[in-house]
């Protein structure tokens, strides 16, 4: 006979009055302790995908590999002249005007090897500008002149501009099919360069590897290569490689979830482009910095490093990057509780993708505006924020954007009690998140349903999907998603009656925050478990 599932009868204590009240009821306010882990989680979550997005997205552009095949020294007067104008529109950020004046470039008599370059450049500038489709296709046609030429560079850097369009999209299975071709090659580059002694072009072949391995997840891989790229560079005074190659360092503890590692890494890549007066990198790693002091509720160090950031992008005159920066201040603004200079801020990133043509910053934005009126209980506003930014990532064909919306979405009705409604939107977040292959998406999805079970009382049910959700965390190293997961399991646990099962997975929680560095989730994971602990000796007296 099929076990018949547990669910919430008349409370026998007021540690269960408390939980079985949250899980019926379902709303923000009502979730006192078995909402906390579900909710806290789930409403944090998706400003830090977008805080995520926005400098991942960044950093992708600074990856980009350009190919010019010698075209500043072209023998064609008249296609020296215009790509040297198209150029400097590149480089000063103007990029419809500079994709106009390559393919003028393109409509002159042109070597191979030099189409080839100006494709790369066209596809650069369309992913500058949040436009996947129009680059792959650049892409692509660069990919088959390389093949046909035999051009091995060209081919290589082709090939790994198009693994970084689906590593943005989340469509990581056939990033990694594209980073793989690309790898073969800058292997190939690595044992040329080491034979002939060229050990720039080594070092630059080993730190290319590295980011691959990075990209696959093979974090002691990529260290091993970067540190090797690193040692090349700090020998032979390559001190710009040196800076990136710390800053990758950095990148992989970040991961790791070794912050303090991270921090010592980044502000070493941070001296040296000061250094050496490079104003880019340099904006980069004070955004790393901000980003790690963020992670670790030291929310005022990482507005000034933002704002460092901002001014710096503003001298530059990189658009792109000072909305990235603007973004990434309103997120600080908002974690620290004044959602009105949050709201400003996003406004004005906002305004800036629009004007800039960038869709999947306008899209990242939307949502940002969202999840602000959704701090303020505008419930409404949120919604028709979230479903504009859902229209432009199906628009644009982002399915991680896509599936992120649809999230937030879901937990928009979550909030609002619909829980059948929201169901359907984690669902169809889940099936995305699996299709693209984005396992860390995939087990927030999971959390999300299983709170959803949570306050319909299917607490059973619940326990399952919060258990994939924590096995799937763990898999993947989500570490502060598998704290949450635990206390959601210990909240559970709570609720049917089984303190001593509570507290051991609460107490788990707690040591995971504080290993991860995140003391206000230390401090509230403390509160609960003193809560339960009391309750627990109540009904031992009684």
């Amino acid at each position: 006979m099929k076990k018949k599932e547990w669910k919430p009868k008349r409370p026998k204590s007021v540690l269960e009055k408390i939980l079985i009240i949250a899980g019926i009821l379902g709303g923000i306010a009502a979730v006192i302790a078995i909402g906390y882990f579900v909710y806290d989680r789930f409403f944090l979550t998706p400003p830090e995908e977008m805080i995520e997005k926005m400098e991942v997205f960044e950093k992708k552009v600074d990856d980009l590999a350009e190919y010019l095949d010698g075209l500043s020294e072209t023998k064609n007067p008249k296609l020296k002249e215009l790509f040297e104008k198209g150029y400097a529109l590149y480089e000063d950020e103007e990029y419809p005007e500079a994709i106009d004046t390559f393919r003028a470039c393109l409509e002159l008599k042109t070597e191979d090897g030099e189409r080839l370059g100006l494709l790369i450049l066209i596809g650069n500038a369309y992913f500058t500008l949040g436009k996947l489709k129009e680059a792959e296709d650049h892409y692509q046609e660069a990919l088959l002149i390389g093949e046909r030429i035999h051009d091995q560079e060209g081919k290589g850097k082709a090939l790994g501009n198009i693994g970084l369009i689906y590593q943005v999209k989340g469509d990581l299975d056939r990033a990694l099919k594209y980073h793989q071709g690309a790898f073969k090659i800058h292997n190939e580059a690595f044992k040329i360069h080491h034979e002939i002694g060229f050990r720039k072009g080594e070092a630059t072949a080993l730190g290319n590897i590295g980011r691959i391995h990075q990209t696959k997840g093979n974090l002691d891989q990529a260290l091993k290569y970067h540190q090797d790229a690193l040692e090349i560079s700090r020998d032979i005074g390559y001190r710009k490689n040196e800076a990136n190659q710390l800053g990758n360092i950095g990148l992989i503890y970040q991961a790791r979830g070794g912050l303090d590692q991270a921090l010592k890494y980044h502000q070493e890549s941070l001296e040296i482009s000061r250094d050496i007066s490079n104003r880019r990198n340099e904006a980069n790693q004070l955004g790393n910095i901000g980003l790690i002091y963020k992670t670790k509720c030291e929310l005022d160090k990482a507005l000034k490093r933002f704002e460092e950031v901002l001014a710096i992008e503003r001298e530059l005159g990189r658009r792109w990057g000072e909305a990235t920066a603007l973004g990434n201040i309103g997120l600080i603004y908002k974690a620290k509780g004044d959602l009105n200079q949050a709201l400003k801020y996003h406004e004005d990133a906002l305004e800036i993708h629009r004007q800039i043509g960038n869709k999947q910053g306008v899209a990242n934005q939307l949502l940002n505006i969202g999840l602000i009126y959704q701090a303020k209980g505008n419930l409404d506003q949120a919604l028709k924020y979230h479903q504009e930014a859902l229209e432009i990532n199906i628009q644009i064909g982002f399915r991680k954007g896509e599936a992120n919306a649809l999230a937030s979405i879901g937990l928009i009705y979550q909030a609002k009690s619909e829980l059948g409604q929201a169901l359907k939107y984690h669902e169809e977040a889940l099936k995305i998140h699996k299709e693209i292959s984005f396992k860390q998406g995939e087990a927030i999805d999971l959390g999300n349903i299983g709170a959803i079970y949570q306050a319909k009382g299917y607490l059973d049910k619940a326990l399952k999907y919060h258990q994939e959700a924590l096995h799937l965390s763990k898999k993947i190293g989500d570490r502060e998603n598998e704290a949450n997961q635990l206390g959601n399991i210990g909240a559970i646990y709570a609720a049917k009656g089984d303190p001593d099962q509570a507290l051991k997975y609460l107490q788990e929680t707690l040591e995971i925050f504080k290993d991860i560095g995140m003391p206000e989730q230390v401090e509230k994971a403390k509160q609960i478990i003193e809560m339960f602990s009391r309750q627990k000796n109540q009904m031992k007296n009684k």
